[in-house]
């Protein structure tokens, strides 16, 4: 299950929004399994921004140490998919990582959202679907 508060939720919507039609990615940052907070990163994937994300390493180290000073952690990914629904691609699936929430945020015409959280199953390498429980 995600738990996660509005403030975060209403930055990712703004944060889909404002890169429409390309894909937006961050982090989820928290405690206790608590999203408190989400952080906007670049996607440096220029070629093929409309349907991939790409996370600089060096930036999610940086957020990961900012976090870490104040007592919080990277407790998972968001990205958008721009005119696709809010399911993981094979692409995602490739490059999850097992202890990560994945939120997506399907974009339809740059407006309409439907959030949807992930997780990968280490057994089976496929996604399931959490809650989303906003606080």
């Amino acid at each position: 299950m995600l738990k996660i508060t509005k403030h975060a939720v209403e930055k990712i919507k703004e944060d889909a929004r404002k890169a429409y039609p390309e894909e937006c990615c961050g982090l989820l940052v928290g405690k206790d399994g608590v999203v408190l907070e989400a952080v906007r990163v670049k996607n440096i994937n220029t070629e093929r921004a409309h349907d991939r994300y790409e996370i600089d390493p060096r930036e999610f180290l940086m957020v990961e140490k900012e976090s870490a000073k104040r007592g919080l952690s990277v407790l998972g990914i968001y990205h958008s998919h721009p005119d696709h629904p809010a399911e993981p691609s094979e692409f995602d699936r490739t490059r999850a990582w097992p202890e990560y929430l994945y939120l997506i945020v399907g974009v339809r015409k740059g407006n309409e959202l439907t959030l949807r959280c992930w997780m990968l199953d280490e057994n089976t390498e496929r996604f399931r679907e959490e809650k989303i429980m906003e606080e």
